[in-house]
C-alpha cells in the first residue's frame, strides 16, 4: 500500500509563505495537492502542516487528509514522518508542497521503482549554464547504476578541462538537477527521522538527503520525463505563473 504525503510548512525563507500565493485564485499548495490526487496506485493523499492558513484554503477538498504536525520539525521528511509512523502504508511518496508540476506518471513511475530500491528520487539533465552554478538548484551526481553519489548546491561534476558546452556535446544527460521529491519504504524514513543523526554534510549543504548517503542507504535516482519547477524564488514562482 503506498500513499502520497505532502509536508507543507507555511515559514519559508526564500519567498514569504510560498505555498499560499494565488495563482488563477488557487494557492500553490492546492496546485500541488490536486496534481497528486491524480497519481495512480496510492490510497490517499495528505498534506502534513503546521499552518491553519494552509489547512484552511484546502477544507473543500474532500479527497485529501490534512494532518496538523509540530512546528519545531527540521525537515520535510521529519513532517512526513511524524504522520507515517501511524499509518499502516509500507511505501511513502514525500512529494514537496512547492513541486505542482511534476507529472502523475512520473511520481508513479518512482513508485513502481521503489518496490525494488529503498529510497527513489527523481532527476532532469541541465540544459543552461545558468542553472548549473545556481546554488538554490540542487545537482546530484550518480552511478553506473543510477544510484546516487552525492547532492550539492555547488556545480558537479566540475568541468576542469572544457566549457559547459563542450560538457553538453560530449555527455547530454549530464549535468543532473534533482527533483525534490521522494519514495521511502516506511523503515527508512523512520530511521532517517529518528535514529539518525544529522550529517556534517547534511548541515553545510543543508540537504537532507545527505543524511542518507552519509549513513549508507542507497538513493535510485530516475529520470523525470521533462523538466519541472520547484518554487523557491521570487523567479520560480514568475515562470510557474506564466506555464499555468
Amino acid at each position: 500500500m503506498a500513499v502520497i504525503i505532502i509536508p507543507a510548512r507555511k515559514g519559508s525563507t526564500r519567498l514569504k509563505n510560498k505555498l499560499l500565493l494565488n495563482v488563477k485564485n488557487k494557492p500553490v499548495i492546492q496546485w500541488t495537492v490536486e496534481n497528486c490526487l491524480l497519481v495512480e496506485g496510492v490510497n490517499q493523499v495528505i498534506v502534513a502542516t503546521d499552518s491553519e492558513e494552509i489547512k484552511s484554503v484546502l477544507k473543500d477538498i474532500p479527497e485529501v487528509n490534512v494532518v496538523m504536525t509540530p512546528s519545531n520539525l527540521k525537515t520535510g521528511s521529519d513532517r512526513i514522518a511524524y504522520v507515517a509512523k501511524d499509518i499502516e502504508d509500507e511505501f511513502i511518496i514525500n512529494v514537496q508542497g512547492d513541486e505542482p508540476l511534476i507529472p502523475p506518471t512520473d511520481i508513479e513511475n518512482l513508485l513502481q521503482e521503489l518496490k525494488l530500491a529503498d529510497i527513489t528520487t527523481l532527476a532532469y539533465p541541465i540544459s543552461s549554464e545558468e542553472d548549473f552554478l545556481n546554488p538554490n538548484i540542487v545537482k546530484v551526481i550518480v552511478d553506473k547504476y543510477n544510484y546516487a553519489l552525492y547532492f550539492s548546491r555547488s556545480p558537479i561534476p566540475f568541468y576542469r578541462d572544457i566549457d559547459f558546452s563542450t560538457l553538453k556535446k560530449l555527455y547530454p544527460d549530464l549535468p543532473l538537477r534533482h527533483i525534490g521529491i521522494y519514495g521511502y519504504r516506511k523503515e527508512v524514513l523512520l530511521d532517517f527521522a529518528y535514529k539518525l543523526d544529522n550529517a556534517p554534510i547534511e548541515e553545510i549543504e543543508k540537504l537532507e538527503q545527505l543524511r542518507l548517503l552519509y549513513n549508507n542507504y542507497k538513493i535510485k535516482v530516475i529520470k523525470a520525463s521533462k523538466e519541472t519547477i520547484g518554487i523557491d524564488t521570487k523567479e520560480d514562482f514568475e515562470k510557474f505563473c506564466q506555464i499555468v
